[in-house]
């Protein structure tokens, strides 16, 4: 089951990369932060900003959790959807596929799971900040908070 979510993860990637490229979208990337709750960890990674449609958007992203023991990062595929604004704060709702890589010792596990997220971006170009919140569906469910920047 995990080999068949992780090829539709990548099948999904693929196609997402190669519609950007025949639409021309504009792609921003960005640097992001913040913790995961439930394990009192912080975070750092990297994320990228591509309009599929009006106020669609693909953000695939990248989070390395800084970890006591072993490592731990996630790769994501997430989408969201930014709700009508009449000012320079953009509220969005969206969600996703993802990967989670843990590694502990000679043990290391990969898993695949689902993302829910909601967050505001504040400001229009050429470089915005963000906050958001991420509710992860692993093995191991947890909330993430955080925040970055994007250029």
């Amino acid at each position: 089951m995990r080999n068949k979510m992780a090829i539709a993860i990548l099948a999904t990637l693929i196609t997402c990369v190669a519609s950007l490229e025949t639409a021309d979208a504009q792609t921003h990337f960005g640097v992001r932060g913040g913790a995961y709750m439930d394990q009192d960890d912080a975070f750092v990674g990297v994320h990228a900003v591509s309009n599929l449609a009006r106020r669609w958007v693909f953000n695939p992203n990248f989070e390395y959790v800084l970890v006591d023991r072993g490592s731990l990062f996630t790769i994501n595929a997430d989408f969201h959807y930014d709700l009508p604004s009449r000012s320079s704060t953009v509220f969005w709702l969206g969600g996703g596929l993802g990967i989670s890589h843990d590694s502990f010792r000679e043990v290391s596990t990969t898993d695949t799971g689902l993302n829910l997220l909601v967050g505001a971006s504040f400001g229009r170009r050429p470089a915005y900040p963000f906050i958001q919140a991420k509710v992860t569906f692993f093995d191991d469910n947890a909330l993430v908070l955080g925040g970055g920047i994007t250029f």
